[in-house]
């Protein structure tokens, strides 16, 4: 038994080395591929700002209302384009976080060539349309669709295809914010939800690569690359805590509003079904169970985007400042370009108009809207702290304060929000303000009991179609193992195996109990401490990693 032991303890070292190289390929790989996503996004950026100076009278050889004109036909191609790729590849809707964490727990199988080529597409055409959104979540889900792809390519087994798509999310962050560190956190704490060192090194590994790629083509500038300048003194940490107060309550109605958002997107998708079906004398439900057929989703789709991409439009006439990212405004804000009025006015604007371009359900991220609404925060808040003799030259520290906290506050992954801020503004003066900001808001956010984002994102997505569940029952068969520890003081600390109350066909295979490799039966007694290695069907992932969760993660009282 000890020599077996041994042995399986070999094997697993080989393959640390083994994924670490395939990281690295990964990484490389989507280097490239979101290097290239970024420069679209930049040449989209500089195509709307064109379109804006064009549709306010920029040529003289166009009368005004040609302009308009043109502007409004070129509104509504992209609407029709960003459609018709939804329609074609339903999974680049969003983010694309949520749906790679549902890839991880068994519950999609997304066709990774098709996921690739229409997002870049989509969220190019969206972002170059004016919509409130952001690269990152698109980067890190084409970066894990590079890792399905290597593994679907070299026929690898499931465990491994799952680690690999982990490596390139990471990647994917990495070269978007050339944040390397933040990727492989990012790896740990959002989508595994657990320390395992295969995932680290791999993901560090990958995530190092694409940095490396990106840098050559962008530089080693920061995203941010402005100085802070004045650091924050001991003496004024109330500030930071106020900012972290405040933050914490914008980001749980943040994301309230992103749920009121897609609600409200779902309801003016019906209607505008029923209006379509009316207008063209074709029903927009099937009549059995009242829920779109082809015909209605298509139209339901349109709908919702055509609401979308008008108040973009109209946005180029009256207040062009909100649309795209906004990455351009944290830099403005940062250095006191706004007014308490201005600030005001621009944070109810691109709240409004950020969380409504993504409830809209058209492909791009949250990930950069969301630190830029943090920095007008921070910036709002030193303002109104200047009425009482705050400094003003803290406005930039209190900016990148304020979009950590907001980070922790929405997604609810701290570390990864302090790594991800510090290596995107190269400052490291602000760090523990920063960390406390961050736990600030997200003690905040838990306490008030609203879901973090993704999470929230995922179980709204669970209402899958016919096609969803016919993919999760086929994929039932197909065999992985997952990783846990138990944590002190947790339910399975000092009980029996048989007690974990796993799924039929579920087995623990291994436990690691300091550096010794133990064969477990129904009467093993799990430690604190205790390393598991589970094997399972595909489909049980999700309910398996809700029972660990609990079980083996939560402190019993």
């Amino acid at each position: 038994m000890k020599e077996s032991a041994a042995a399986n303890l070999r094997r697993r070292d080989k393959f640390k080395y083994k994924l670490v190289v395939e990281g690295v390929f990964i990484g490389l790989i989507t280097g490239v591929l979101v290097s290239v996503f970024r420069l679209m996004l930049t040449n989209a950026d500089a195509l709307r700002d064109r379109l804006v100076t064009f549709v306010n009278g920029g040529s003289g050889s166009i009368s005004g209302v040609a302009a308009i004109v043109i502007g409004v036909v070129v509104m509504l191609l992209i609407t029709a384009a960003v459609s018709w790729l939804l329609g074609a590849e339903p999974d680049i809707a969003g983010s694309g976080i949520p749906q790679v964490e549902a890839e991880l727990k068994g519950q999609k199988d997304m066709c990774w060539w098709r996921v690739i080529a229409a997002k870049m597409a989509g969220c190019a055409l969206a972002i170059g349309g004016g919509l409130a959104l952001g690269r990152e979540g698109p980067s890190i889900q084409l970066g894990s669709m590079v890792g399905k792809g290597f593994a679907r390519a070299g026929h690898r087994l499931l465990t491994e295809e799952r680690l690999l798509i982990t490596c390139g999310a990471g990647a994917g962050l990495s070269a978007a914010f050339g944040a390397p560190l933040a990727g492989a956190i990012f790896s740990l704490e959002e989508l595994h939800r657990n320390f395992s060192a295969e995932v680290l090194l791999s993901t560090m590994a990958a995530s190092a690569a694409s940095d490396f790629v990106a840098a050559n083509i962008f530089g080693l500038t920061p995203v941010f690359g402005f100085n802070v300048g004045h650091g924050i003194p001991l003496r004024h940490y109330w500030a930071v805590v106020i900012v972290g107060v405040a933050v914490g309550l914008f980001g749980i109605l943040y994301n309230r509003t992103i749920a009121f958002m897609q609600d409200l997107f779902d309801r003016a998708g019906k209607e505008a079904a029923r209006l379509a079906g009316r207008l063209t004398g074709k029903a927009a439900f099937n009549l059995t169970d009242k829920h779109f057929n082809v015909f209605g989703e298509k139209a339901s789709r349109t709908g919702r985007l055509l609401i979308m991409f008008a108040a973009a439009y109209m946005f180029m006439f009256v207040y062009p400042e909100v649309l795209g990212s906004g990455s351009s405004l944290v830099g403005k804000v940062s250095s006191g370009s706004f007014t308490l009025s201005a600030l005001v006015i621009l944070l109810i604007v691109k709240f409004l108009f950020s969380t409504a371009s993504f409830g809209s359900g058209s492909p791009g991220g949250i990930f950069l809207p969301l630190l830029v609404l943090g920095a007008v925060t921070g910036g709002l808040v030193c303002r109104i702290l200047g009425l009482f003799g705050f400094g003003q030259y803290y406005i930039t520290a209190l900016v990148v304060v304020a979009m950590a906290g907001y980070f922790s506050a929405i997604v609810r992954a701290p570390v990864t929000g302090v790594i991800l801020i510090t290596e995107m503004t190269g400052d490291f003066t602000c760090l523990l303000p920063l960390v406390l900001s961050s736990l600030v808001a997200y003690l905040i956010a838990e306490y008030a009991g609203v879901e973090p984002i993704y999470n929230q994102l995922l179980h709204r997505s669970k209402k899958r179609s016919v096609e969803g569940r016919r993919r999760s029952l086929l994929m039932r068969d197909r065999k992985t193992i997952i990783e846990a520890d138990v944590h002190t003081g947790s339910y399975m600390d000092g009980r029996n195996v048989r007690d974990f109350g796993l799924p039929v066909g579920t087995l623990i295979i291994s436990v690691v109990r300091d550096g010794v490799e133990i064969i477990p039966d129904g009467h093993t007694i799990l430690r604190g401490g205790d390393e598991l290695e589970i094997l399972m069907r595909e489909g049980d992932i999700d309910d398996v990693e809700s029972m660990i969760e609990k079980r083996c993660r939560t402190v019993a009282e």
